[in-house]
C-alpha cells in the first residue's frame, strides 16, 4: 500500500502538512458550541489538491534559487482533511458525528493514487470514535443490535484506508470541498474530488469516473494504451 517516498518527496509533503495544519488550529472550533474563527485577508487559501511548483514558479520569484531536476519528479499531493471536508466526522462504524474527535495525521504517511495523467499521493487523518471505544471494551451484545455497521471494525480510522469509506457509495463521496479554491499552486477538488480508496490501490476520481464510464472488458496495460492514444492524438 505505501512505498518508500524519496528524500524530496517527503519534504515537499510535510510542507503542505505545516500549511494545512496552520489553517486548522486557526479555524477549528475550541468547544462544542463556539464558531469557527475566520482567517485573515492576508492568508491565502490553497487546497485540498496541490501541485508541485513548476519551472515557472522559479524562473519568476525572486530568491527561487537554482532549478533542480528532482522538483520534476515531485507527486501532487491531495489531502483528506476536515478543514476541507468537515462532513467526514461521522463514524464509519456507528454513523455518530456526536463522539468522534480527529487524532492528528494518519502515522503510516502518504498513500499512493493512480491518476489519469500522473501519479499522485493522498494523505489523511485519523478520526477517533469514543462510543465504538467504550464499545470494544465492553464487548457486550452485537454490532446489529448496537446499530454498528458489522464489517467494519475498531474505533481509529484513517481517511485514506478502504475501511473508512467501506459503507460509502461512490456517488456519497464528495466531489467538492467546502474550502474549493484555484490558484497558481493548487487544482480546484470540482475537477478531481475526493479520491477512491480500496484495499489494494487508490485511484484519483477523474480515473475512477473514466473507468466507470468505459467499463473496460480490456487490462490495466490496454487501458493504458487507449488512454494515451485518445490524449496525444493531434486535433
Amino acid at each position: 500500500m505505501n512505498n518508500p517516498h524519496p528524500q524530496f518527496q517527503l519534504q515537499w509533503e510535510s510542507e503542505i502538512v505545516e500549511y494545512v495544519q496552520f489553517l486548522w488550529e486557526k479555524t477549528r472550533t475550541r468547544s462544542k458550541k463556539g464558531e469557527p474563527s475566520k482567517l485573515g485577508v492576508n492568508v491565502p487559501l490553497l487546497g485540498p489538491r496541490f501541485l508541485p511548483p513548476s519551472y515557472l514558479h522559479v524562473q519568476k520569484r525572486s530568491g527561487g534559487g537554482a532549478i533542480e531536476p528532482t522538483m520534476q519528479y515531485l507527486k501532487p499531493l491531495n489531502i483528506v482533511h476536515p478543514f476541507y471536508y468537515p462532513q467526514l466526522g461521522q463514524c464509519p462504524r456507528c454513523r455518530s458525528d456526536k463522539d468522534t474527535a480527529w487524532e492528528g495525521w494518519t502515522s503510516k504517511g502518504a498513500r499512493e493514487l493512480h491518476g489519469l495523467f500522473c501519479e499522485e499521493a493522498a494523505l489523511g487523518t485519523q478520526l477517533r470514535c469514543n462510543r465504538c471505544r467504550e464499545s470494544s471494551k465492553g464487548k457486550t451484545g452485537g454490532d446489529a443490535a448496537s446499530g454498528m455497521v458489522a464489517a467494519i471494525e475498531g474505533y481509529c480510522f484513517a481517511t485514506t484506508s478502504a475501511m473508512y469509506w467501506k459503507g460509502w457509495e461512490h456517488w456519497r463521496i464528495p466531489c467538492e470541498s467546502h474550502a474549493q479554491v484555484v490558484s497558481d499552486l493548487t487544482y480546484s477538488a470540482a475537477a478531481g474530488g475526493l479520491p477512491i480508496f480500496f484495499y489494494r490501490c487508490a485511484l484519483t476520481r477523474d480515473l475512477f469516473d473514466l473507468l466507470v464510464e468505459l467499463r473496460p472488458l480490456s487490462t490495466s496495460a490496454g487501458l493504458e494504451e487507449r488512454v494515451r492514444r485518445e490524449y496525444r492524438a493531434p486535433l
